[in-house]
């Protein structure tokens, strides 16, 4: 049988939790895949590298791949249709998104920009963009903190990288280029770490389980006097 001293430490852990998730939100940008990698170490990641995908497979709006579900917006030229599974710029798998472009090209132009929305709420996600060099900034956007990355120097082969880290989970994300004249892309991959199934509840029914059964004692010890 538990002491009433280990389930008062099962209420103040349930506690401890409870305010865990009450901390005012902070994120933190990264800008070089190798310091992200370092940040997020011990977390498991899903990665997206469209290799489940074909060349020229179309990624329509509001359309879930992977688990990942697109929203594409047009910059100021129009073009863009969509997405599409494309084999024409490099990347990891062989395969990256591109930008559906009324004309037949297929990456995203300028000013061009897409929704993420994950599967449940994640924790940590980072981006790599295919670019050309000194071709302006590249960005990701959440609700929970931004980050820009500038295109003079390369995090990994042609490819710049933006990613994010937060203690408030977030649903989504918007990734897009800054520079309309110069700032076309394709996406060779997408990274992502879900927000693991909270102990809250169950730390915090032990919790009460533990207080009722000393109350229950407490009970019985006052009938018996």
């Amino acid at each position: 049988m538990r002491s009433p001293a280990l389930l008062a430490a099962a209420g103040l852990a349930a506690i401890a939790v409870v305010d865990s998730f009450s901390q005012p939100a902070a994120a933190t940008s990264y800008t070089s895949s190798s310091a992200f990698d370092a940040a997020t170490a011990g977390d498991s990641f899903s990665i997206e590298q469209y290799g489940s995908g074909s060349a020229g497979q179309l990624v329509a709006n509001g359309e879930t791949l992977d688990g990942l579900t697109y929203q594409f917006v047009a910059g100021p030229s129009g073009d863009l249709q969509g997405g599409i599974i494309t084999s024409e710029f490099d990347s990891f798998s062989g395969l990256s998104l591109g930008g559906n472009q009324s004309d037949g090209l297929q990456f995203f132009f300028g000013g061009d920009s897409f929704t993420v929305t994950f599967p449940k709420p994640i924790k940590a996600v980072g981006v790599f963009f295919n670019v050309n060099q000194n071709s302006g900034n590249y960005d990701v956007d959440s609700s929970a903190g931004d980050a820009s990355t500038a295109s003079g120097t390369y995090d990994t082969s042609t490819f710049v990288f933006d990613g994010i880290v937060s203690n408030s989970p977030f649903a989504s994300i918007t990734v897009s280029s800054e520079d309309l004249a110069l700032g076309s892309f394709n996406i060779p991959e997408i990274e992502y770490a879900s927000v693991p199934e909270p102990l809250t509840l169950s730390i915090f029914g032990a919790a009460l389980v533990g207080a009722a059964a000393v109350a229950r004692r407490r009970r019985k010890a006052n009938k018996a006097v």
